[in-house]
């Protein structure tokens, strides 16, 4: 397996950011964050440290199902949910997207 680029641990570390800045806005605990948006503590847990699991300490890549249930249970568009990352993709790729 291909080692991570720079800009996929970068686009893991302003995900995580976003979830937990938002999480605590809200005042939720990672638990609540988790069974309101359908998915284990743990796997929510490893996003906000922008993991995809501890083995490998590859940089968290959830799913579109996954997004969209955060996106709800975050009580935010998954448009913001999104935004910064898709920022970040567009300057440090050079995709013109």
């Amino acid at each position: 397996m291909a080692e991570p680029s720079p800009l996929e641990k970068n686009i893991a570390s302003l995900f995580a950011k976003t979830i937990r800045e938002r999480r605590e806005d809200l005042g939720m605990s990672q638990e609540e964050v988790a069974q309101k948006a359908g998915i284990d503590r743990n796997h929510y847990q490893l996003m906000e440290h922008a993991r995809s699991d501890r083995k490998t300490n590859r940089p968290a890549n959830p799913q579109m199902f996954t997004l969209l249930r955060l996106a709800e249970a975050l009580d935010m568009p998954l448009e913001d949910l999104l935004e910064g990352i898709s920022i970040t993709y567009r300057r440090e790729s050079g995709a013109g997207v």
